[in-house]
């Protein structure tokens, strides 16, 4: 069965959630390795695994090599679904907030190379606000940032400013600490068992088949008017003028129909806010998935927010957090308090493609 330690061996130890793809579990053990040793695995080490004389790299190797295992995972999580049903007491549930809810932004990475400053961010609980907490602290000539690689390269004279925006920043001057945790994300203490939900009856779709099937059995068995019957030549110049109707040519124009034509957007971060004005504290509409592409139909004038449409809300979204498939400087220009077009008027996602 599965014990307090276990729990914290395998998805808490990685910091993951208990439905995370291998992806995620690669990039996790990545993550704890270089946090615990300052060193960047290659796919060679990730197969063969670390060493093993140190027991946090012990034990980390251990989860993950079970995590992996698709039918070890899934007995390890019907064991954790049995040990779950134990509630946790007040003050472990108090650890259990602090360790997954860090206050501050956390870099997942850092590194110093040809002069300048590598950073990328790891967590936040706004990342559009820290995006503008860097913009704001640092001039423009000091940073450069790389939305591909969602990559800050700074200067290293505004060192004080990163160590002010980002909570684990290690300065050049000071020592590093033999070992840099960060922000642990788990699932929920509990996962309560499903409720049953009274479904309504399905078979109404079989009982309309089976009515249909007995009304032409009978239509056969018994026809209306036995005394006129149907010409064989009659029925085949039917079937002749019918086969002969060739259905007429659309001309509408899907542009004249009132829909605004778009670029294809797909976006650069798993998560974006979908917001109802062009500023970081506008009002959310929708959490938007990098899951599939979106239709950009319009911009600021400055090109610093873009307006998309999902099929059923639009919004505006900040531009660096989505890459435009076309040229941006085509679409039409809208104003921070203008009135949106529906979804209907704009034409909806693309769905994962044109």
């Amino acid at each position: 069965m599965v014990d307090d330690r276990s729990l914290e061996s395998y998805y808490h130890i990685l910091g993951v959630q208990p439905n995370a793809s291998q992806d995620v579990l690669d990039a996790a053990y990545r993550r704890q390795v270089r946090l615990h040793t300052g060193e960047n695995l290659d796919d060679s080490v990730l197969i063969a695994g670390s060493e093993k004389s140190d027991p946090f790299l012990a034990k980390l190797d251990e989860a993950y090599r079970l995590l992996s295992n698709p039918l070890k995972r899934w007995t390890h999580d019907e064991e954790l679904k049995e040990a779950q049903l134990v509630p946790l007491t007040e003050e472990e549930l108090e650890v259990a907030r602090k360790r997954i809810e860090p206050p501050d932004a956390w870099l997942s990475y850092q590194r110093r190379e040809h002069g300048w400053i590598y950073v990328r961010v790891g967590w936040a609980a706004d990342f559009t606000a820290i995006h503008d907490a860097v913009n704001s602290a640092i001039p423009e000539s000091g940073r450069a940032y790389n939305a591909r690689l969602n990559e800050w390269r700074v200067d290293p004279r505004y060192e004080t400013e990163l160590a002010a925006i980002f909570t684990n920043f290690e300065r050049a001057d000071v020592r590093r600490p033999p070992r840099l945790a960060g922000p642990t994300y788990q699932g929920p203490a509990a996962i309560p068992p499903p409720q049953h939900i009274p479904q309504a009856w399905r078979g109404w779709p079989f009982l309309i088949i089976g009515g249909l099937v007995l009304a032409i059995i009978g239509a056969v068995l018994f026809p209306a008017n036995r005394s006129v019957p149907v010409s064989a030549q009659a029925t085949a110049t039917s079937l002749a003028l019918i086969s002969s109707y060739e259905p007429l040519e659309s001309n509408f124009d899907t542009a004249a129909s009132g829909s605004l034509s778009g670029l294809k957007g797909t976006l650069l971060h798993p998560s974006v806010n979908l917001r109802e004005r062009p500023e970081a504290a506008g009002p959310v509409l929708k959490l938007l998935g990098s899951d599939q592409t979106y239709r950009v139909i319009g911009r600021l004038e400055d090109n610093s927010w873009y307006v998309v449409t999902t099929g059923d809300l639009t919004g505006w979204i900040a531009a660096w957090t989505i890459a435009v498939d076309g040229e941006p400087e085509n679409l039409p220009v809208f104003g921070e308090n203008e009135v949106l077009p529906g979804a209907a008027e704009a034409g909806g996602t693309d769905g994962g493609s044109e």
